[in-house]
C-alpha cells in the first residue's frame, strides 16, 4: 500500500496510454491503477473492484450504476476522461457526496472535428466502396459529391460543433447551424447563419450532428425531419448514436430519399443492409481515438480525480453541490 487515496482506471482508451505515463504518475499525490484487466468489467463485480477506492476515471458510456456509487462508501470522484456526462447519475452522485468531473479539452474537440470531416469526405467521395471493390480486384469508377461550395448545417454549436465549422472556411461552405446557447461573436466571425432545425435540414446538403444525448435529443433525427431534407442530402453522425432514428434512416437511404449516411457508429443490427451501401460509411466511434486528443484528454482526467481526492476543486466539476455532502466513510484505501 503507498498511503495515498487510490484512483482507478475504468476507462479502456487511458489504459492504452497509462503506462506510457508511469513516470509522471508517480509523482502524483495518489495512487493511479492502471489494471489491464480493468478494460471490461462484469457490472457483477463492479463493486468487488471498487471496494476501498478513493476514486474512478470512466468512459463515458454507462459503466457504473448508483447501486455501485452506494456500494462503495470510501468513493470520492468519478473523473470523465470526456466531454460527455449524460450517461453518469449527476444526483446520485451528488446526494452521496461523489464529485463527478470531465474533461472538455480542446484537443479532444478538435480530433472528433476531424473524424466528422473524414465521414463527411468518405460518404461524399465514396472512398471506402471504392477501397473495397479494389480490394475485390474491380476498377469500377462510380460518382460522387462535391464538399466545396456547398452548405453545412451544423446541429450543436458546442465545442466540437464550433470546430467542425471553423473547417468549413476552408471549403468556401455556407454553414448554418441551430443551438440553443450560440457563442454570437463566434457566430458573427465565422459568418454563421442561425436558423431553426427545419430550415437547416431544408437548406443543407451536409447536416453534422453535435449534440448530447437527452430525452430531447434522442432520436431528434427521425422520419419526419429526414423527409425535410435534400434528395441529394449527406447526414454525419460523429456524435451519440441514438440522436437518429436508425430505422427511419435505413428506409431513408435505402429508398433514395437522401443521399448518403456516415455515423461513427456500427448499425445496432450486424446483418443491417446499411452496411451493404455504397452510400453508408460507419466507423466503431474512432471520434477520440486519436493520440493527441487521448492524452490531453486522460491528462485531464488524471490531475480532476487527483484534485478532487486531496480535498480541491477543479475546473471542470459537473455538480459541486457534493462537496457539501458529508462524507459517508475514510478518505480511501491507504
Amino acid at each position: 500500500m503507498t498511503g495515498k487515496p487510490r484512483i482507478l482506471i475504468l476507462n479502456a482508451t487511458c489504459l492504452d496510454v497509462a503506462e506510457s505515463y508511469r513516470d509522471w504518475i508517480a509523482t502524483l499525490d495518489a495512487e493511479i491503477v492502471a489494471d489491464p484487466s480493468h478494460r471490461r468489467i462484469d457490472p457483477d463485480r463492479m463493486n468487488e473492484v471498487l471496494a476501498g477506492a478513493s476514486g474512478a476515471i470512466l468512459p463515458s458510456a454507462p459503466h457504473l450504476q448508483p447501486e455501485h456509487m452506494e456500494a462503495c462508501p470510501t468513493l470520492r470522484v468519478l473523473s470523465l476522461a470526456s466531454s460527455g456526462f449524460e450517461y453518469v447519475d449527476l444526483d446520485a452522485a451528488t446526494r452521496l457526496g461523489i464529485v463527478v468531473t470531465h474533461a472538455p479539452v480542446a484537443e479532444g474537440a478538435e480530433v472528433v472535428a476531424d473524424m466528422t470531416w473524414g465521414l463527411m469526405l468518405a460518404v461524399a467521395r465514396r472512398i471506402p466502396h471504392h477501397h473495397r471493390l479494389l480490394q475485390m480486384g474491380r476498377y469500377e469508377r462510380g460518382m460522387g459529391a462535391a464538399v466545396c461550395g456547398k452548405t453545412l448545417g451544423v446541429v450543436g454549436l458546442g465545442n466540437i460543433g464550433r470546430a467542425v465549422a471553423r473547417r468549413a472556411c476552408g471549403f468556401d461552405m455556407t454553414v448554418l447551424a441551430t443551438e440553443v446557447a450560440p457563442d454570437l461573436e463566434f457566430v458573427r466571425r465565422h459568418g454563421i447563419e442561425l436558423v431553426g432545425l427545419d430550415e437547416l435540414l431544408r437548406r443543407s446538403d451536409f447536416v453534422s450532428l453535435h449534440l448530447r444525448i437527452n430525452d430531447q435529443t434522442r432520436h431528434i433525427i427521425s422520419a419526419d425531419q429526414l423527409a425535410m431534407m435534400k434528395p441529394t442530402a449527406f447526414l454525419i453522425n460523429a456524435a451519440r448514436q441514438e440522436l437518429v432514428d436508425e430505422a427511419a434512416m435505413a428506409e431513408a437511404l435505402v429508398s433514395g430519399q437522401i443521399a448518403g449516411v456516415a455515423m461513427d457508429d456500427p448499425p445496432l443490427a450486424k446483418d443491417s443492409p446499411l452496411l451493404g451501401l455504397p452510400s453508408f460509411v460507419c466507423t466503431p466511434h474512432l471520434g477520440n481515438r486519436a493520440i493527441e486528443g487521448v492524452r490531453a484528454v486522460f491528462e485531464c482526467a488524471v490531475r480532476n480525480a487527483v484534485a478532487v481526492v486531496n480535498g480541491l476543486r477543479p475546473d471542470f466539476v459537473l455538480n459541486p453541490a457534493a462537496y457539501d455532502v458529508p462524507p459517508r466513510g475514510p478518505r480511501g484505501s491507504q
